[in-house]
């Protein structure tokens, strides 16, 4: 399906240009549980022409749901299919999809309306159709994937759905792409105050658990959500999330709880799907997670590393709270000296990795893992290059770190504390693949950890290969 061109921030204040809106449906078995968004009247929207807030495109999708709900289905999906009705306006328009993967309303693309669309993936292969029908089932929340944009020469870019649940049966929803210097929900972060530590990170979010514990969970996410509050210390800001990945307290942008936003298939500008990556190891205990964090000096953007660490309060919600890594402080001023800068791209490191799967399920496990152990071989590019690994964490083939072949790294912790490579499983089995670490650069024989945005694909349900890009992204 050809989405719609639309250009706007997704989160707290700024607002960018927009050209048109765009849909994307989604498919998952069984029904949508409750809905969280209101059945109040549609209410209009004041949006100067050509501009649009998430917070305002939020309110179009409760708007349409709120319709729905008054004038029943029928009604309600012959006025979103209507492409001069009352729901498209500003180049946005609402769409709606049932629980089985049909399109229902697409008023810009009747040709596709009572088709099952649900296998549809992206350019990364996310399962994009189904994440917004699993994101709908939590009742309202924003989906993220990436997407061709036509008014772009068809570059891939970032993009945003915004989905609600109806009646249990099917949803509506709006979307549009991100322009760039965008801010994320798990990539947020408040402004430097001072240095910050690993061990300030933990105490805050220990704290936060301690609080909530001693005084229960409606008094602990109150105090969470004041951007003011005991839990807003400079870049440390406290957020809250049940498990099913729903918002429920965030100091940095308190709109994301107040309107129960789940985030569980939103990524970060990389990929990584930080929310569910933290939501899938923190029922174990404190786990550490990497993301980036968006500085913006000079008219620049630096997306500087950001650790994350998680605790579970009780068994049903967690907190984590995140700093830039400290080591890489120096990008709060747009320094980057002695910093390496990114010289590929996510998509280098996706198709090098499939590639490299491809080979291996044609040739056999044997002769994969001879032609990935070799430096001069078809997997390696320099400081782009593969290797494998099994699901107990053991490595098997590695072109440049030959001391670790046949050593099992499961339960290795990199100098933050982060379980390396049970966040990297974790990411094969329930994400996109794609994870965040720091790691020295072993094609340079370099020992000092950097950052990596890695991904990995299974081979078989014994091994996977993974490969990764160094550095940080400048734009």
């Amino acid at each position: 399906m050809r989405p719609r061109e639309v250009f706007f921030l997704l989160l707290i204040a700024a607002c960018l240009l927009l050209a048109a809106g765009c849909s994307q449906p989604a498919q998952q078995e069984g029904n949508a549980g409750p809905s969280a968004v209101t059945t109040a009247a549609p209410a209009a929207h004041a949006t100067p022409a050509g501009t649009i807030t998430p917070a305002d495109l939020t309110g179009r999708v409760k708007d349409a749901v709120a319709y729905a709900r008054a004038n029943g289905r029928e009604r309600a999906i012959a006025a979103f299919n209507d492409p001069d009705g009352q729901f498209v306006k500003d180049g946005v328009y609402i769409f709606a999809e049932d629980y089985t993967g049909t399109a229902l309303a697409e008023p810009f693309e009747q040709g596709i309306v009572g088709t099952n669309i649900g296998n549809m993936t992206d350019r990364y292969g996310v399962t994009l159709v189904r994440n917004l029908q699993e994101t709908a089932g939590y009742g309202i929340g924003f989906v993220s994937y990436d997407y061709p944009n036509p008014k772009n020469n068809n570059i891939i870019e970032p993009k945003l759905s915004v989905v609600a649940d109806v009646d249990g049966t099917y949803y509506v929803g709006a979307g549009g792409y991100a322009g760039t210097g965008m801010v994320y929900p798990s990539t947020g972060i408040g402004p430097a105050t001072r240095k910050y530590t690993i061990g300030d990170l933990t105490s805050f979010v220990k704290n936060g658990v301690a609080y909530a514990r001693a005084n229960g969970r409606e008094k602990a996410l109150s105090a969470f959500n004041d951007p003011k509050g005991q839990f807003a210390d400079g870049e440390l800001t406290m957020i809250a999330a049940d498990y099913n990945g729903t918002v429920l307290a965030n100091g940095i942008s308190p709109q994301t709880a107040s309107e129960h936003i789940n985030l569980i298939n939103y990524h970060d500008p990389d990929g990584v799907r930080t929310i569910r990556e933290m939501r899938d190891l923190v029922r174990n205990g404190g786990v550490f997670s990497y993301t980036v964090a968006a500085v913006t000096k000079d008219g620049k953007t630096y997306y500087a590393p950001k650790i994350d660490y998680a605790e579970p309060v009780d068994d049903t919600y967690w907190i984590f709270s995140g700093i830039i890594v400290p080591e890489f402080e120096q990008l709060h001023d747009g320094n980057l000296t002695g910093i390496i800068v990114r010289n590929h791209t996510r998509a280098e490191i996706y198709d090098l990795v499939n590639r490299a799967v491809t080979y291996a399920q044609a040739n056999g496990k044997e002769k994969a893992l001879a032609e990935i152990n070799n430096p001069d071989g078809s997997f390696v590019k320099g400081d782009l290059f593969v290797w494998a690994e099994d699901f107990s964490g053991k490595i098997l083939a590695d072109p440049y770190w030959k001391e670790g072949i046949g050593k099992n790294y499961f339960n290795e912790t990199d100098p933050h504390g982060a379980k390396i490579t049970q966040v990297s499983i974790s990411a094969i089995r329930s994400g996109t693949g794609f994870t965040h670490a720091m790691f020295p650069d072993t094609s340079a024989n370099s020992t000092a950890a950097v950052p990596k945005l890695v991904y990995m694909k299974p081979v078989d349900d014994t091994w996977w290969i993974g490969g990764g890009i160094y550095g940080i992204q400048v734009r």
